[in-house]
């Protein structure tokens, strides 16, 4: 039988960032579907608008980049959704690929922002709320990613980490209050930043193996929903590696050769399939709510 998200009242209200992206789409439909009143946040607000037969859905333009939009995000919580909020997913994300010692530092502020202190304010002001009440769940797009570090997204890979440890200490640290923490971590997954990333210098270890859809990943969002679990992998068998390099990170060294050569051959493959063959040839600007 398949997994489904718990049923809800008519007020429960869920707020997901990065709502027009793939995966938010996706998300959005979902929770929808069980009865979720949708608070969906995203800079392309016109985009959570225009998200088809969702019967209630609050559209919230924000910028999740910019400290003063984090801001105020986190205020409107506190004052208008306090009551009805019964979800927080952190799904926002973006990837400005490219060697470290090049990408400029406002870029690698930008993801830190969108991908790690803008989540964890967010977290924060719901995780008070939730744990007055007693009930809540707090999700968040994590990443393989950011247990497996990226080359050529080094500051994409260290947000992910650190995000991932907020949540195992948050976690523990709401143990026993009826409050849950979880967060799911894909692999690449087929949405608009993954293009981006083929087509910007993204490192060839993003295109090794098959890539996720956004479908799977909203699977993985209903299984953490309903075990409550701390982490969730999408797909679990990708996680292997992942977790095996993460223990040992002396292994990456000799193993990048052929990485990399599969990894290459896979981004070309995955550009082809889509009908690109020269680098640049989609006009595809980096969003900061691309997952």
């Amino acid at each position: 039988m398949p997994e489904r998200f718990p049923q809800t009242g008519p007020r429960r209200a869920a707020l997901l960032t990065g709502a027009a992206g793939g995966i938010g789409t996706e998300l959005a439909r979902r929770l929808s579907a069980q009865g979720y009143r949708i608070i969906g946040v995203d800079r392309r607000v016109e985009a959570v608008k225009a998200l088809a037969g969702l019967p209630a859905v609050e559209a919230v333009g924000c910028d999740l980049g910019d400290a003063a939009a984090v801001a105020a995000l986190t205020c409107r919580i506190e004052d208008e959704w306090a009551d009805d909020l019964e979800l927080l997913v952190c799904n926002a994300g973006i990837n400005l690929p490219g060697a470290a010692i090049d990408v400029p530092l406002n870029l690698v502020d930008q993801q830190l922002m969108v991908m790690l202190t803008g989540p964890i304010h967010l977290l924060a002001t719901a995780a008070r709320i939730f744990a007055e009440r007693g009930r809540g769940h707090l999700l968040a797009t994590v990443s393989l990613g950011g247990i497996a570090a990226l080359p050529g997204s080094a500051a994409y890979s260290a947000a992910k980490a650190g995000l991932r440890a907020y949540l195992c200490a948050l976690s523990n640290e709401l143990r026993g209050s009826g409050v849950a923490v979880s967060g799911v971590y894909p692999g690449s997954t087929d949405t608009p930043m993954l293009m981006y990333e083929a087509l910007h210098g993204a490192g060839p270890l993003n295109f090794v193996g098959k890539f996720a859809t956004a479908g799977q990943v909203a699977d993985g969002f209903e299984r953490a929903l309903r075990t409550r679990r701390l982490e969730i992998y999408v797909p679990y068998q990708d996680s292997i590696l992942s977790r095996t390099v993460e223990a040992f990170p002396w292994l990456i060294p000799p193993l990048l050769p052929v990485l990399n050569h599969l990894g290459r051959k896979g981004r070309d493959r995955y550009l082809r399939q889509r009908g690109v063959t020269t680098p640049g040839a989609v006009d595809h600007e980096p969003r900061s709510n691309d997952f």
